[in-house]
């Protein structure tokens, strides 16, 4: 499911993500609105696995667990709560996913790849559509065979978006900022939940969609078919 696997890092290895991700309890919390819908907080989990623009987010970027990172070519690298966050959170691993784009060229990118290579990887994977930074960090974690992997805020928008709740990191937006259809984000989520699903039989991770059942959740027709919350979970996750 891994292009590749890159560091300049001598600290990290494929071990690494192992002692982080195998047989543990990943959360993974995506920037969508079942962030703030639901009591995630509750569960038993090892470690967070979040992303992009998550350290505008006071909650999420205080929080002490968070293991990895993955950030987009979308984000301010010099943003001081996103500076403050690496400086206190050394062994949390940050990774991109290189393409051609003018991001990876600025004196920002390089600045910030040469302070904090010891903590960098570069991985891309075969597989993304419109399931987000989030959805392709699933795919990255599941390769470590994690025990449980529970995610939020990986999400899509409904068919009304205008009356979704507000993105959980950028709570200016509401749906998508580019205005795609959502039949766009259905077949992505749907696809999305299939490719977790399968690769979930071959490593024996458990899924957790903790967004089912919203309007906004995209994957909720699938999880309710192949992994549906319990109803134990759905009590410890409400609001």
């Amino acid at each position: 499911m891994l292009r590749f696997l890159e560091t300049n890092s001598n600290l990290i290895s494929q071990d690494t993500f192992i002692n982080k991700f195998t047989n543990k309890k990943v959360l993974v919390i995506g920037s969508g609105p079942s962030v703030n819908s639901v009591k995630w907080e509750n569960l038993d989990y090892d470690c967070i696995v979040t992303t992009s623009f998550f350290y505008l987010n006071d909650e999420i970027r205080n929080l002490t667990n968070i293991a990895h990172v993955t950030l987009t070519d979308l984000v301010d690298l010099e943003h001081p709560s996103l500076a403050e966050f690496m400086d206190k959170n050394p062994t949390c691993t940050v990774a991109f996913e290189p393409k051609p784009h003018p991001f990876y060229e600025t004196e920002k990118y390089k600045k910030f790849n040469q302070k904090y290579k010891e903590q960098i990887i570069y991985y891309n994977t075969q597989y993304g559509k419109k399931e987000g930074v989030a959805g392709r960090v699933c795919y990255f974690i599941t390769q470590f065979s994690p025990s449980d992997l529970y995610y939020v805020g990986i999400d899509g928008k409904s068919s009304n978006p205008q009356n979704d709740p507000q993105n959980a990191f950028r709570t200016q937006l509401k749906g998508d900022a580019d205005g795609y259809d959502q039949n766009e984000f259905v077949e992505s989520h749907l696809y999305f939940a299939n490719i977790l699903y399968q690769t979930s039989l071959q490593t024996g991770t458990k899924l957790y969609n903790l967004g089912e059942g919203f309007d906004f959740n995209c994957s909720t027709s699938y999880s309710q078919n192949y992994f549906p919350l319990s109803k134990e979970i759905k009590q410890t996750i409400k609001l």
